[in-house]
């Protein structure tokens, strides 16, 4: 064991890039949380926009693509510093609210005649929540 030692402060300058590496490695991943709400905010505004304050479709689509596009884009040019599996995981979590929004929730209120803006607006919450699943589990270290 003699051939491997080395001085206590080595040993110390070493440790400190270590935690110096891993702050500089947190701070390089604080745009995924704010990316995941912007999305999230992105999803809630078009089904509040369309179902709560009786917007054309067409245009609320619009903006929610335009504001998916940018931030999607901005994530992007980003990547190299997301979490792991970040990008995937926000991808499906956009495309299974998609789902549960346009197949389940909108048709099904549609049926039983929901008209109370507080249905559009839960149904709307419960669409948007694989959204904010994704923010926590794709903020493990």
């Amino acid at each position: 064991m003699t051939g491997n030692s080395i001085s206590v402060v080595e040993a110390a300058a070493c440790l400190a890039a270590g935690d110096k590496a891993a702050i500089e490695a947190r701070r390089a991943t604080r745009w995924f949380p704010a990316f995941v709400v912007a999305q999230a905010g992105l999803a809630l505004g078009f089904t509040c926009a369309v179902d709560v304050f009786h917007l054309s479709h067409w245009p609320a689509f619009a903006v929610l693509v335009l504001g998916s596009v940018a931030v999607w884009t901005t994530a992007l040019r980003h990547r190299v510093s997301a979490p792991r599996h970040g990008l995937r995981n926000a991808g499906i979590a956009v495309a299974t609210w998609w789902t549960l929004y346009t197949l389940m929730l909108d048709p099904a209120l549609q049926l039983v005649g929901a008209t109370s803006p507080w249905w559009w607006a839960l149904a709307g919450l419960i669409a948007v929540s694989p959204i904010g699943a994704c923010l926590f589990a794709s903020s493990r270290r």
